[in-house]
């Protein structure tokens, strides 16, 4: 069976259904809160070990832990939980994830160079992200 993506509202899905009631994970709201409280914590990736000793490391992910949250500050985004949450989500679709797999010193090495070279690509992708954002009104003025 294939999976087959709608993108009715659901007043038509109402009147196709005959009035009973058919909801559109895309457009539903409890399924798109579900999704934003999932997320709604930006943290650091806790290191997987892996099957050979190494352990993976996600760069990207590093990276995104550290300047989302300062970003978000400096351009004086709404930081509400919902979102940092969706901020954080619209961060990991724009940058490619850079994962790199470490088993001795000379592999962290290597790994902490690669954040350097990746930091400034994060950056900008972030940057360029809450600039877009800026729009949104913002849920944290009281």
């Amino acid at each position: 069976m294939s999976s087959v993506i709608s993108h009715k509202t659901p007043q038509l899905l109402r009147l196709l259904t005959g009035g009973s009631r058919v909801s559109n994970p895309i457009i539903d709201e409890h399924f798109k809160e579900e999704i934003i409280e999932s997320r709604s914590n930006p943290r650091p990736v806790k290191p997987v070990p892996s099957a050979d000793g190494g352990t993976e490391i996600n760069i990207t992910s590093e990276l995104i832990s550290q300047w989302l949250p300062l970003v978000i500050k400096r351009f004086n985004v709404c930081n509400c939980s919902r979102c940092s949450a969706e901020a954080t989500v619209d961060a990991y679709d724009a940058v490619k994830p850079v994962i790199i797999k470490v088993r001795t010193e000379a592999d962290l090495k290597r790994a902490q160079e690669i954040k350097l070279e990746r930091e400034q690509e994060v950056l900008m992708a972030l940057i360029r992200m809450v600039i877009a954002r800026k729009k949104l009104p913002r849920h944290d003025k009281k």
